[in-house]
């Protein structure tokens, strides 16, 4: 198994079926490869989007509370459900292979997933978008790869520890558009700090939060406890001075 840029173990790979209540059970509170692209985005200062300030307060409320955020699913993302299915089978046909169907993969510091659309044999992975002619025909006269599934498929690549992917574009009665990206270590090394970065602000805000929340169970106990003091002295009836008169005699009392 290939490993560079800082791998050290094996992926772990989930054996589930992606869209089911395990799957987003394991994927609960991890960045995964489908958001690396909005973790690579920068305003232009320099600054992170609203987008990934979003992402990563959805993430620590995952982590927190231990359950998964529902999340409305689009058209689009129905359509590429429906649509992959075939898709998969198309390519198997064009390239002769067979490939394999995979719930979820876990990085080695189970820190972060991926969630592909197939392995094909020992080194390559399958990822398939959907698209609309319209959307799919500028592609056929592009010869790059296309640069809003670079972070996506690179990510994927660095975390299943594999040696290529082929990006598939598809549109029923369209032709089939496929494209081949190898690892790229230099930007593999950038998303893996960018990552790694993502992930220490994620932990941070999660420990922040639960910090807190101590902080005001602790309150709430006190805040408690003075007002179970202040309503059984005022069912004895006491008033301040009586109080302080009690208070002055318990002490004499202990003086003797």
């Amino acid at each position: 198994m290939l490993q560079k840029s800082g791998e050290n173990n094996m992926p772990i790979i989930i054996d589930c079926i992606q869209g089911t209540e395990q799957w987003h059970q394991v994927r609960n509170g991890l960045i995964t490869a489908s958001l690396f692209e909005m973790v690579m985005a920068q305003k232009k200062q320099g600054q992170k989007t609203s987008k990934y300030h979003a992402v990563m307060r959805k993430l620590a409320g995952e982590r927190i509370t231990g359950k998964v955020v529902e999340e409305a699913t689009t058209l689009s993302m129905r359509r590429g459900t429906e649509l992959e299915p075939i898709a998969r089978e198309l390519y198997a046909t064009l390239t002769h292979t067979e490939p394999q169907s995979v719930g979820f993969v876990l990085a080695d510091d189970r820190m972060k997933g991926f969630s592909p659309d197939a392995f094909i044999g020992t080194n390559g992975l399958l990822e398939i978008k959907t698209k609309k002619p319209e959307i799919l025909i500028p592609h056929f006269t592009q010869k790059s790869f296309p640069a809003e599934h670079k972070a996506q498929c690179q990510g994927g690549l660095w975390i299943a520890q594999r040696e290529w992917i082929d990006l598939m574009l598809y549109w029923p009665d369209m032709p089939p558009l496929i494209k081949r990206a190898y690892r790229d270590e230099a930007y593999i090394r950038k998303l893996e700090s960018e990552i790694n970065h993502f992930n220490e602000a994620l932990e941070i805000m999660v420990q922040q939060i639960q910090g807190a929340k101590t902080a005001e169970s602790v309150r709430s106990q006190n805040d408690s406890e003075e007002s179970i003091s202040r309503q059984a002295c005022e069912r004895r009836g006491l008033s301040g001075a009586e109080k302080a008169k009690q208070s002055i005699g318990r002490e004499r009392k202990e003086a003797d």
